[in-house]
């Protein structure tokens, strides 16, 4: 049934935006006057303190739980022990850096003065961001790095202690999470198994919330990043991988992965391949962790779970999760189309979006508004778990203050949910859930702005945010761009 919901939405969404009558331009072309800016919260509290006590436990060895008050040195590594909030700054400053050296490349060669060199424009800018992208998707803080970090990020939460092997250089894109004990595998899924389920379905979210952020900027900023290349492909992967236990490659290829590391713990990945886990954990919540076996002609644990492993109800599910994940092909953005225009002053765009979570799968569509000057993104959407289907809602509302000259603006956040009881794939029953949030922002300088943000959630799971506990959050940074909002 909810397949139906939302292939009539996408009817409805088509007649709509392409039905107006009596306006010149549907499809908005980009400002391209070349602009960006970079953000980075320094501060992110309490998730930094996190980071630093998962620092002071792998210093100190022993096993979880442990009481630990981290020093001022295990703070140093801040760097490389990003929240999921950072890690997508950081992708979108290094790729978004790049997409702006593209535009000012291209509008020298070939000014966008008529629609075909307009046309011609943004395809060359899009081919040449698609090199860039290939080579920074590979260094830290690249679309890579992001999907790696939003894993680490759930264990950081918990104190679990990671290394993300984008630090070695030159190792292309076979990218693992390594550096994770068993013991704390064995912890994590018998004390906290929903952050289990989560673990594995984050790196795939990374990659929705890059192209999320980068689809603000282009709508509500008009920055007219080329990024259609990388969304185009970050898509494919995403729902591949999701779809990736389905293919007959998929036993054989994790032998290979058993074949491997059978002597060292520690350099081992800390799940194999993602989704083939994800939902044997989703249906196994009381299963201890352990229960996977001995690796194959080694020590430990056996932690890549094969096709072979999973139930006919798993695939089900499995199958389901990543059908619903073709939703997210569904977007003009994809093709480069940043703004449609409904009349005169009111610009529209959309992004339907599915990612699998801790309880099951999101699925709805990300709406993007500005109707003379009022910037709102709204999400609607389902959550899905093996008995349940419940509403998500989600509101953002940009610069509420609105006077061109203001040094002083915020923007505001408000999301209300019902998700399973506990977060658990067969709950009966629903619990619901909110979150708030405020934004603001003080121009210091032309340049240069001090950035917050400052929110609070009950217990569930919000897209980009690494708790699934009740959580206030504090985060205090800075922003450069090349021109004022």
């Amino acid at each position: 049934m909810y397949r139906h919901v939302f292939s009539n939405l996408v009817l409805f969404l088509t007649l709509f935006v392409f039905s107006g009558k009596g306006h010149s331009q549907v499809i908005v072309k980009d400002t391209l006057f070349p602009a960006f800016e970079w953000s980075l919260h320094l501060f992110d509290i309490p998730y930094m303190v996190d980071a630093a006590k998962t620092e002071a436990i792998r210093a100190g060895g022993g096993d979880l739980p442990q009481a630990v008050t981290p020093k001022a040195g295990d703070y140093r590594n801040f760097y490389r022990n990003l929240s999921m909030e950072q890690a997508t700054e950081m992708a979108r400053n290094l790729h978004g850096s790049l997409y702006y050296g593209h535009n000012v490349l291209w509008n020298k060669l070939i000014e966008p003065n008529s629609t075909k060199k307009y046309f011609l424009n943004r395809l060359l800018a899009n081919i040449t961001a698609l090199g860039t992208d290939y080579l920074a998707i590979k260094l830290p803080y690249g679309f890579a790095f992001q999907h790696e970090e939003f894993h680490r990020a759930v264990m950081s939460s918990r104190h679990i202690n990671s290394y993300d092997e984008v630090w070695k250089f030159g190792k292309g894109l076979d990218i693992a999470v390594t550096n994770v004990k068993d013991e704390d595998l064995v912890y994590l899924k018998l004390n906290h198994p929903a952050d289990q389920v989560r673990l594995s379905a984050a790196g795939v979210e990374g990659e929705y919330a890059f192209m999320q952020r980068m689809r603000e900027d282009n709508f509500f900023r008009q920055t007219g990043y080329p990024f259609v290349g990388i969304s185009l492909l970050g898509t494919i992967h995403a729902v591949s991988y999701v779809n990736l236990p389905f293919t007959e490659r998929f036993n054989s290829i994790t032998d290979s992965i058993l074949s491997y590391d059978r002597d060292n713990i520690l350099a081992r990945d800390f799940t194999g391949w993602d989704f083939s886990a994800w939902v044997y954990d989703l249906f196994t919540p009381d299963e201890p962790y352990e229960d996977r076996g001995t690796w194959p002609g080694g020590l430990g644990i056996k932690r890549p779970v094969k096709e072979s492993d999973l139930t006919p109800e798993m695939k089900d599910f499995l199958r389901e999760t990543g059908n619903m994940q073709y939703l997210n092909f569904i977007s003009p953005f994809l093709i480069g189309i940043n703004r449609l225009q409904l009349k005169p002053g009111y610009f529209f765009n959309f992004a339907l979006r599915s990612v699998p979570t801790s309880f099951g799968y999101h699925a709805g569509g990300d709406f993007f508004l500005d109707f003379n000057d009022r910037q709102v993104m709204l999400n609607l959407g389902i959550n899905r778990s093996k008995s349940l289907t419940l509403p998500s809602l989600d509101v953002t509302y940009y610069n509420i203050i609105r006077k061109e000259d203001a040094r002083f603006n915020a923007s505001i956040n408000l999301s209300g949910w019902l998700q399973p009881k506990d977060q658990m794939f067969a709950a009966g029953k629903a619990s619901p859930g909110i979150a708030v949030g405020v934004q603001p922002r003080f121009d210091i300088a032309e340049r240069f702005t001090l950035i917050a943000d400052l929110s609070y959630k009950t217990k569930g799971w919000v897209f980009g945010n690494p708790y699934l506990d009740e959580k206030f959050t504090f985060r205090l940074g800075f922003g450069i761009n090349t021109r004022n909002w």
